[in-house]
């Protein structure tokens, strides 16, 4: 009986229930039905079911227990304190990252339970592991973000953002402490130094997970070709490592046990201790030691000790994305992939090619039963799925344990004998075969199916529900195979509607949602363009974004990107868009009296040059045509001061119809342009600013007499859309749409006229 099992899962869906739907009021009420119900199971015949019923319910009410008495210990205190200032003794846990305004680590703070996240200015670049520090904070709640609730801290162990108010002054240092920090950092400076190019970031996040090294081209081959999972360190990787110590200690099966787990606890502190690495740890713990005590493993009940271990230890971890896709590739391992070995392995050819066959066999049905499970998952948080991974298994996980062995091992021993670096080139080699075979099927045409429209979603339910229906029907031959032709008429037919939608001569344009940043695709004939790509959430998301509109309107490359200015929510997410989408020309303004993106500026030329990008910096009005039904006339910057002063304007003009985007420039260089150019009367206006207050002044909309109003804005705390300008907007007869609310907008203009 797997008492365990009947335990833990009732206690994670408790925990799911606090984390996304029962409101705290709710919870004991809640808890006191599922203790009435452990109670009267007695009343059930069947031993066990009673038993079950009764485990259950317990596990119910002690899981939400649970949640709200950790939720009142642990993130009660942290939200009292928020908004509040005060001078308190930080203690620094990991090595603080840069970020775009400073630095931030994780700290303990005194007077708080758990950890709490701390940011601050470039100083903390200078900190380690152990050092100890006081610093004037200001508290925010770990729970709320921009206003909104997230779990995205929380599922981390991290209760309270502290936000510095001045540098914060050293007290003492720890030198001796934090070893699995320290032997990380040391660990990730070798690999830096032994290897170079794309290899090295593959290294880098195989070994430790972190994915900072890889660079755009590598992120979009691994993710298209659905290779990530390789570089989070789950399971996979704690197999690799147990397979390596096994070859080290002869395959002896007792000193394997023993030496096996400190071994995985070291290496689950040393990258980050993830829900995803403390399943895997729990696992083959049990798996490991089970021998030992002369039991057998249990794979179902191994994995329900590891997801009790994780929510005792942080019930709020169940909103971890990682921790979701980790248990669930588990569950489709354990549940579906028997099934599907079974029955590929009944269909092995000749005596000849057997062998071959069951490896072929066992990687594919792996790799669908992980699919299975996974795929909602994948559809919900990442807006895609990979079609093409398990061919991609096939190709390159036979060599992962090798290249994670090669690497690790050479790795430790050329930090401890330099001179033994040739070592590396096996690593390297095998790292490079890698990552050419996920760029080879990453470029495979309709390899991976975007979620950003509700076609394909109301698809993936159309085909779970074909699947539903198979596995509870009694028909046993050729059911599945049928499911997954309808699947498969049903994704083409999805995929052809919004082509079919956008087709034509005339001008379409597509205001993309990007979230806060901006991104309109103009497509007439066969030319398409996209006026700036970018994004202050993830400007690499603004990128990714753009390249899956391209492919959900079957409009190929881009003949040029108009960049209207420098700065990250125009133009960061260009590194992942020309890793994904050929770009034959850069349309970019001069940097005039503003300096403070040139950073950017530097980046995106860098780009260019990579890339075999054209670039073109506008000087005077230039006017191109787009297709044959629309023209495209781009105006340079009009004033000096800012990056947004010195930007660009947009006009696409199909027959009748008129399209102006002003990127982010003020209401003084608005009047400016109206003064300078004799701009028509427009139907469509890409509000200034993301809708800020400063932009779409009443002297535009006088000028240009807008019809409708397209506000590009996502989850911000600039206060974007202002209330102030959506109603000049409204006051002037605009009807307004906002890619927030509505996605991704798209603006037919049928014909010339």
């Amino acid at each position: 009986m797997r008492r365990l099992m009947w335990f833990a899962l009732p206690f994670a869906g408790a925990c799911a229930l606090c984390q996304y739907l029962l409101p705290d009021p709710w919870r004991g009420w809640a808890a006191a039905l599922a203790l009435g119900a452990a109670l009267g199971a007695a009343l059930v015949r069947e031993r066990r079911a009673r038993t079950a019923l009764r485990i259950g319910a317990a596990g119910l009410a002690a899981g939400l227990l649970w949640y709200a008495g950790y939720a009142a210990v642990f993130l009660a205190p942290a939200g009292r304190l928020a908004g509040t200032e005060d001078a308190v003794e930080l203690e620094i846990l990991t090595y603080p990252e840069e970020t775009g305004y400073g630095a931030r680590c994780t700290v303990r703070a005194g007077g708080l339970r758990g950890r709490a996240v701390y940011y601050g200015g470039r100083e903390l670049l200078g900190l380690e592991p152990g050092d100890r520090v006081t610093a004037a904070v200001r508290y925010e709640r770990a729970d709320m973000v921009r206003g909104g609730e997230s779990g995205y801290y929380t599922s981390q162990g991290v209760f309270c953002r502290l936000y510095g108010q001045g540098a914060p002054e050293r007290e003492t240092e720890r030198g001796g402490l934090h070893l699995p920090q320290r032997l990380a950092r040391s660990l990730e400076g070798t690999v830096n130094r032994l290897y170079s190019g794309s290899a090295r970031g593959l290294i880098l996040a195989l070994l430790t997970g972190d994915r900072e090294g890889l660079d755009e081209q590598s992120w979009r081959d691994l993710s298209e070709a659905g290779l990530m999972h390789i570089t989070a360190v789950s399971g996979l990787h704690c197999g690799f490592l147990l397979l390596l110590l096994g070859a080290l200690t002869g395959r002896r099966q007792r000193l394997t046990a023993l030496l096996g787990y400190p071994v995985l606890i070291l290496y689950a502190l040393m990258v980050g201790a993830t829900p995803s690495v403390v399943r895997s740890c729990v696992m083959a713990g049990c798996m490991l030691l089970a021998p030992l005590a002369g039991r057998e493993g249990d794979g179902p009940t191994s994995l329900s000790a590891a997801l009790l271990a994780i929510l005792l230890h942080n019930p709020f971890a169940v909103a971890s994305v990682s921790l979701q896709l980790s248990f669930a590739s588990v569950a489709g391992l354990l549940l579906v992939t028997p099934r599907l070995q079974a029955a590929l392995t009944a269909l092995r050819p000749g005596r000849a090619g057997r062998g071959l066959w069951r490896f072929a066999a066992g990687t594919l049905s792996a790799s669908l039963g992980v699919m299975a499970l996974t795929a909602p998952l994948s559809a919900v948080y990442f807006g895609s799925l990979s079609l093409v991974s398990p061919l991609a298994n096939l190709l390159v996980l036979w060599m992962a344990p090798v290249l994670f062995s090669c690497a690790l091992l050479g790795t430790v021993l050329c930090a401890l004998l330099p001179a033994l670096a040739p070592l590396t080139a096996a690593a390297d080699l095998l790292a490079r075969y890698l990552l050419w075979a996920a760029g080879l099927l990453a470029d495979i045409p309709g390899g991976a199916v975007s979620f950003d429209g509700p076609g394909t979603v109301m698809w993936l339910v159309f085909l779970y529900t074909l699947l539903g229906i198979c596995a509870l029907s009694r028909e046993r031959r050729r059911k599945y195979l049928i499911a997954l032709l309808a699947g498969a008429v049903g994704l083409g037919a999805v995929r052809a509607l919004p082509r079919l939608t956008a087709a034509g001569g005339g001008l379409t344009a597509v205001a993309v949602d990007v979230g806060q940043g901006a991104g309109t695709l103009l497509h007439a004939g066969d030319a398409t363009v996209l006026v700036d790509c970018g994004s202050l959430g993830s400007p690499r998301q603004a990128g990714i974004a753009a390249a899956r509109a391209l492919e959900t309107y079957g409009w190929g490359g881009l003949d040029c990107v108009v960049l209207t200015h420098y700065h990250a929510d125009h133009a960061g997410g260009l590194a992942s868009l020309l890793a994904r989408v050929e770009v034959e020309r850069l349309v970019l303004p001069q940097l005039l009296g503003s300096r403070d993106q040139a950073a950017l500026q530097r980046e995106v030329l860098a780009l260019a040059e990579r890339y075999g990008t054209a670039v073109t910096y506008v000087e005077s009005p230039m006017e191109t045509p787009l297709g044959e039904a629309a023209r495209l006339t781009v105006y340079p910057p009009v004033a000096e001061g800012s990056a947004n002063e010195e930007g660009l304007t947009v006009l696409c003009s199909a027959g009748a119809f008129d399209l102006l985007i002003t990127g982010d420039m003020n209401a003084a260089a608005e009047r400016r342009l109206t003064a300078l150019y004799d701009l028509p009367d427009i139907e469509v206006l890409l509000a200034g600013h993301h809708g800020s207050r400063y932009s779409t002044s009443q002297e535009l909309l006088e000028a240009v007499s807008p019809e409708v109003g397209i506000i590009s804005v996502g989850e911000n705390s600039f206060g974007h859309p202002a209330g102030e300008a959506m109603e000049r907007m409204a006051g002037a007869g605009m009807t307004l749409y906002r890619t927030d609310l509505q996605g991704n907008i798209l603006i037919r203009v049928k014909g010339k006229e």
